[in-house]
């Protein structure tokens, strides 16, 4: 009688397991974390419809390309996994998958390359490709085009499977790695206009407002590991996508978060780019003493542009830094609407950053609310948010040509000791500060 043997490495039985919920503290369900190791639950997975927010803003405005070159960025953001990964979002330490301590796991990422109006594997690309816009795919939307990058590889996401392989993950007490949503990268939106192909026209090119209802993400996350269906890197997406949907943790898209609109509008044509205030003491701005610099703000307007926050009509704002928007959060300075009285340093709270003092944005000589995010406040308490008519009582008519005025405003910076009774003693250091000046429509 012949007997074989047959010896299994551990390494072979390697094996990664979706975790969905926090168990006991001796639980030994591969399927659960212990209490303490992170968040667990039950997630769907990267459905149709499942795509949380790229960051871009609520509205944005395509108007002709005599004002609008193509191809003309429209909008852009830059926003972590744990903010598009879901319609909710994740927690950071949402744990995702547990893997062995020898298991190699890896992020995969690739448009949606089944579909013709989601980075499409056939030419999805081409009307970016032929007006010079590398990987900027096609969407729903006529003449508009989505750019994504993966920033923790640098790399465009095409319609070809990338993956990175992951590393210095967490360890659970059982010495597994754990899969967290702090672990995978986070993402650059970019939106265009481009010319309009009647291939990639889901809706009409004449409508004038259109939200994005379109149910198709533009883009995945999947996870490669022992054990875990996933697609084949370096292959196309189009009929490779093992592990769809309930495996693959992440979304991203346009569905339900941004809508598109065809109104005269008016657009930013220069900002004065730096300001440098005098050097003032402690004692002064306790004392109540302040420093002012004007800056300018030119912008171009087509005609019949209007000029107000309400709906359809254009505004101006100066959005905070996310720095700026953290310590103002954590200081009381925004106002039940969002808006933000001041607008404070980068680094605010670091060693060398002054504390206590922060940059009042003032127009014709009247203190303005700073925008947190540059979504449209539709009329609703728009000075609140930091929405104001775009052309103000101090703006100058400098010219106008085919149709298109050209204006410009002197604003006004003043550095002052930040009011309120929650606000910190002033102390020295520097003021490093910076803020963006927006127009859209609303």
């Amino acid at each position: 009688m012949t007997v074989f043997a047959i010896m299994v490495s551990p390494a072979a039985m390697a094996t990664c397991y979706k975790v969905t919920s926090v168990g006991r503290p001796n639980t030994t369900a591969n399927w659960q974390i212990r209490p303490g190791e992170g968040v667990a639950s039950s997630w769907l997975g990267a459905c149709g419809t499942c795509n949380g927010s790229l960051g871009l803003p609520s509205v944005i405005n395509v108007s002709d390309p005599s004002f609008q070159p193509y191809p003309t960025l429209l909008a852009s953001a830059v926003v972590p996994f744990t903010q598009y990964g879901s319609v909710a979002g994740y927690d950071p330490e949402h744990v995702l998958f547990r893997c062995e301590a020898q298991d190699e796991v890896y992020e995969m990422f690739s448009t949606n390359g089944n579909n013709l109006y989601s980075g499409w594997y056939r030419g999805g690309d081409s009307v970016g490709n032929a007006i010079g816009l590398q990987h900027a795919y096609s969407t729903a939307w006529p003449n508009v085009l989505l750019r994504l990058t993966h920033l923790d590889t640098g790399q465009y996401i095409t319609s070809v499977w990338n993956e990175r392989r992951l590393s210095g993950l967490d360890r659970d007490s059982r010495g597994y790695q754990l899969l967290k949503a702090k672990n995978l990268s986070a993402v650059r939106a970019e939106l265009f206009s481009a010319p309009f192909d009647r291939r990639f026209s889901y809706y009409r090119p004449t409508d004038a407002s259109r939200p994005y209802t379109y149910a198709q993400p533009a883009a995945y996350i999947a996870i490669k590991g022992p054990g875990i269906g996933s697609p084949r890197a370096g292959g196309p997406h189009f009929g490779n996508y093992r592990g769809w949907f309930r495996n693959w943790p992440g979304a991203l898209g346009l569905y339900n978060r941004v809508t598109l609109k065809r109104y005269p509008t008016c657009a930013v044509t220069s900002v004065t780019s730096h300001v440098t205030f005098a050097p003032i003491s402690e004692d002064e701005l306790n004392a109540g003493a302040s420093r002012e610099v004007p800056f300018e703000v030119a912008f171009k307007c087509q005609q019949n542009a209007e000029s107000s926050t309400a709906l359809n009509a254009t505004a101006l704002g100066l959005k905070v830094s996310p720095g700026s928007l953290a310590a103002s959060s954590a200081l009381g300075l925004m106002n039940a609407e969002g808006g933000s009285s001041y607008l404070l340093s980068d680094r605010y709270g670091q060693p060398g950053i002054a504390e206590g003092v922060g940059i009042r944005i003032l127009r014709s000589g009247a203190p303005i609310n700073l925008l947190a995010n540059e979504d449209s406040a539709g009329g609703v308490a728009s000075n609140s948010r930091g929405w104001y008519p775009v052309v103000g009582a101090g703006s100058n008519l400098a010219g106008s040509l085919d149709g298109v005025a050209q204006y410009s405003e002197i604003f006004h910076a003043r550095l002052e000791k930040l009011q309120g009774p929650r606000q910190p003693a002033v102390t020295g250091g520097r003021v490093e500060a910076t803020a963006q000046v927006v127009i859209r429509v609303q």
